[in-house]
């Protein structure tokens, strides 16, 4: 039985939980009174899971049309709220490649919390190294996905295949080629 749905189900709702219970909590506070500071912290947590879930429908479905650096930038820095990134892609993402770029960040990102990330135009890389679970690892060599994270790393593994491209991890992140 294929396990990636699951995976990807399990995944999505736990890192979508925290902004979406911020704003939940936020939006109770008001009560019937109107209180500046908690309707900031709502729009606060609104604007992260926007960003959020931006990320994640290009990450992961399937964007196939080319995208300017620029709006590829703008995507997974509000998507990666409080990640360190350091956009040295040059150039427009060619056709698929937005998905393969922004899949790349999110799951170095989430791996690896509060280290800074690189994009170049061949790899999203961490000065600092990276960890790698044994699980997202095997996924980079061809196992299928046994956990929430190398379901994120199956999908992203697809995305660079339909981009004519392939994948590798090393201690310092993912490059393609």
């Amino acid at each position: 039985m294929n396990e990636l749905p699951h995976h990807l189900v399990r995944w999505l709702c736990h890192d979508l939980a925290t902004p979406i219970a911020s704003v939940m909590t936020a939006s109770e506070l008001l009560d019937d009174k109107p209180d500046p500071e908690i309707n900031e912290l709502i729009q606060f947590g609104a604007r992260r899971l926007t960003g959020r879930l931006r990320l994640v429908r290009l990450a992961l479905g399937a964007a196939d049309a080319a995208m300017s650096s620029a709006a590829l930038e703008r995507l997974i820095r509000e998507g990666l709220d409080g990640t360190n990134v350091d956009w040295a892609f040059a150039g427009d993402a060619s056709e698929g490649m937005p998905a393969v770029v922004a899949g790349c960040a999110m799951l170095l990102a989430d791996l690896n919390r509060t280290r800074a990330i690189t994009v170049t135009p061949s790899a999203v890389i961490m000065a600092q190294g990276c960890t790698w679970p044994d699980s997202v690892a095997a996924v980079f060599s061809g196992a299928p996905a046994v956990c929430n994270r190398g379901a994120v790393a199956a999908m992203v593994v697809a995305a660079a295949h339909r981009a004519g491209r392939e994948l590798s991890h090393s201690a310092n992140g993912l490059s393609w080629r």
